[in-house]
């Protein structure tokens, strides 16, 4: 049956968790206080009333040891008067003689016949029950010059203990009022520390209806809860973002793919038509083919650096620091050997100064630059100056050509994918679109910037911003 009951609440939704183990924390910690304010009332009224009748009994002792009276077995009766003025209510005062007999008994709605007299020879109490009521007894022994006996007082605790039941009936109402309100309690509480956590729930609902465009609504409180919420929203920009981009990706490469594999279907289909016995149809058609086959592969190979540059972004290599200048260097003096047409002018600023990244990815950066420079130099200006500071920890790369430029209305789409100025020259030239993107993938997975400045038929420049790192030599 425990085990039972252990599986159905560890079973319960958590809203109903956290209102059953608050409202029982809650009731436990009212029913302790109760408990422990209960019994310190008891025990301090009860306190209060022996020290009551204590005191009544050491009144009683100085009044027969007065000098002014000289009570006697005979004459102890002459002090009832007395002994009534200072007796309360539920309460008895009883002299008695050495052999226990009552000689003047004094009581007020107590039955003296509860307590059965007793001559003690030193102080002592005792408290007895009679039914339900507590009855408390001190006895004092009493010397006089002519008398000795003892002084008896008894304590009827009813009104006491009535008072206690009344107290005890209070605290299980508030008990259980107390259950009721910290239960309820426990539900309003439950309900507020998971209302952003339904939230989440009722948005991931929505995803799943509306799409990858609802968020979680987030109050300004700047709790946990809120914090969670901004990391989600957070989490579904991001993932958004990658749809979106997925999505971009296969539309622009199969865009991509679909014009070189056209072209070769044409072709194979001419050939296999009529074509193949023409020789100079033949070759021709082969020759074309061969070229778009070249332009598939750049392009599926530029596709894979893509893709090796975004899935890397998050987690950049380790790389130890690299000579800007000699790496430029070394890019420049490959150029020239390829382009011995071009004059390429180096004013490079930034001596021994180093930034982290891995080598291969600054020359892969710069050989995109120069490679997009040479493509769109002017015939009669082909002059490209390369130039490397160092500005307030910074270090500048900027690499300056006078050729076709780029309109101002193409400027902010140059760095995405696949995108072309002059779709029609760009596919003459063999590029892709593709070279950019992956320059500004690798730079900003380094934690650099990649800015471009242009003017149509005036020139480009290109400008790289990474932060300066201690070498070590």
């Amino acid at each position: 049956m425990m085990k039972q009951i252990k599986n159905h609440i560890r079973n319960l939704p958590i809203k109903w968790k956290l209102t059953l183990w608050s409202s029982a924390l809650l009731f436990v910690l009212f029913f302790l206080y109760n408990i422990l304010q209960y019994i310190i009332i008891d025990q301090w009224t009860l306190d209060y009333e022996k020290k009551q009748i204590s005191r009544q009994v050491t009144e009683i002792e100085a009044y027969f040891n007065n000098e002014n009276t000289n009570f006697s077995a005979d004459t102890i009766e002459h002090s009832r008067d007395f002994l009534a003025t200072i007796n309360d209510k539920h309460q008895m005062i009883r002299i008695l003689d050495t052999k226990g007999k009552a000689l003047v008994t004094v009581s007020r709605d107590f039955n003296s016949n509860l307590v059965m007299p007793k001559h003690v020879n030193q102080s002592e109490t005792s408290m007895t029950r009679h039914y339900e009521d507590r009855i408390f007894v001190q006895r004092m022994p009493i010397t006089t010059r002519t008398f000795t006996g003892t002084i008896e007082v008894g304590q009827n605790f009813e009104a006491f203990d009535h008072l206690m039941k009344l107290i005890f009936l209070v605290m299980i109402a508030a008990g259980i009022g107390g259950l009721l309100l910290s239960f309820l309690g426990g539900t309003i509480l439950a309900k507020q520390l998971l209302l952003s956590v339904q939230a989440i729930t009722d948005t991931m609902n929505k995803i799943k209806t509306n799409g990858l465009k609802e968020r979680v609504p987030i109050h300004e409180n700047n709790d946990e809860f809120a914090k969670l919420g901004l990391l989600f929203n957070e989490l579904m920009d991001n993932l958004e973002t990658s749809f979106v981009q997925q999505k971009q990706f296969v539309e622009d490469a199969s865009h991509e793919l679909r014009t070189p594999l056209a072209i070769i279907q044409g072709h194979l289909s001419m050939l296999n038509r009529w074509g193949k016995d023409n020789p100079a149809i033949l070759q021709k058609s082969l020759d074309s083919s061969l070229k778009e086959v070249g332009r598939l592969n750049k392009l599926v190979s530029e596709l894979l650096e893509l893709s090796r540059a975004e899935s890397e972004q998050m987690y950049p290599i380790a790389a130890e620091p690299v000579y800007v200048n000699l790496v430029i260097e070394q890019v420049t003096q490959n150029f020239e050997l390829l382009h011995a047409d071009f004059y390429f002018d180096r004013q490079l600023h930034a001596h021994h100064a180093c930034i982290s990244i891995p080598a291969s990815y600054l020359e892969q950066i710069l050989v995109i630059i120069l490679d997009n420079a040479i493509k769109y130099t002017k015939e009669h200006e082909k002059y490209i100056c390369l130039q490397s500071d160092v500005e307030e920890e910074k270090i500048k790369i900027t690499i300056t050509d006078h050729g076709i430029g780029i309109p101002e209305s193409d400027l902010p789409y140059v760095l995405n994918r696949f995108y072309r100025v002059d779709k029609a020259r760009s596919r003459k030239q063999g590029g892709n679109g593709l070279g950019l993107s992956i320059a500004k993938r690798l730079v900003e997975k380094y934690n650099g910037r990649i800015m471009i400045d242009s003017k149509e038929q005036e020139g480009t420049t290109v400008t790289l911003l990474f932060y300066c790192v201690e070498s070590e030599r």
